[in-house]
């Protein structure tokens, strides 16, 4: 029989609402395979924020692909940005963080799943990675030309909260 199967985060097609906001890709955190999702633009976007008011390193903030480590230090560290993220509840979901730079380059590949009103700006985001070469800065993502930049810590840039699910 044709029964309807139920979708998943590792089935479902990219922009899928689930989990508290939109599929927006896969990726393996070590040996672990995640669903990455983007929180919905009205709950879960900053505009012209910064990074951090300190230029100095934050240890435990240096992944290029562990998000939610990031954050956690970010947010341990006073970032504001990182506190208001990791305080977010949306749909019920209460673990999200700021990408780190890996994620984002998934969240850029997949931009046009996402259905056009909860699409990334046509700016610059924040990920949670810190340039490992000068503590002051931390890595963007463009969503105009799919760069990524390393700006200053107490410069503004957009943010976008995203969570991760196994599957």
């Amino acid at each position: 029989m044709n029964a309807p199967q139920e979708l998943n985060a590792a089935t479902a097609p990219l922009g899928m609402p689930m989990h508290g906001g939109f599929l927006i890709g896969r990726f393996f955190l070590e040996v672990q395979p995640f669903a990455l999702i983007a929180a919905p633009k009205d709950e879960g976007e900053f505009p012209a924020t910064v990074w951090h008011k300190a230029t100095k390193r934050i240890e435990g903030a240096l992944s290029d692909f562990d998000g939610l480590a990031n954050t956690r230090a970010m947010a341990e560290a006073g970032s504001p940005l990182a506190q208001k993220i990791r305080a977010l509840e949306i749909g019920g979901e209460v673990i999200w963080y700021l990408p780190s730079r890996g994620e984002l380059l998934l969240v850029w590949s997949a931009r046009e799943a996402l259905p056009e009103a909860e699409r990334f700006d046509k700016d610059v985001y924040w990920s949670s990675s810190q340039y490992a070469g000068d503590a002051a800065c931390a890595w963007l993502q463009s969503f105009v030309n799919g760069d990524q930049y390393v700006w200053r810590k107490v410069s503004k840039g957009m943010a976008r909260a995203v969570r991760r699910v196994s599957i």
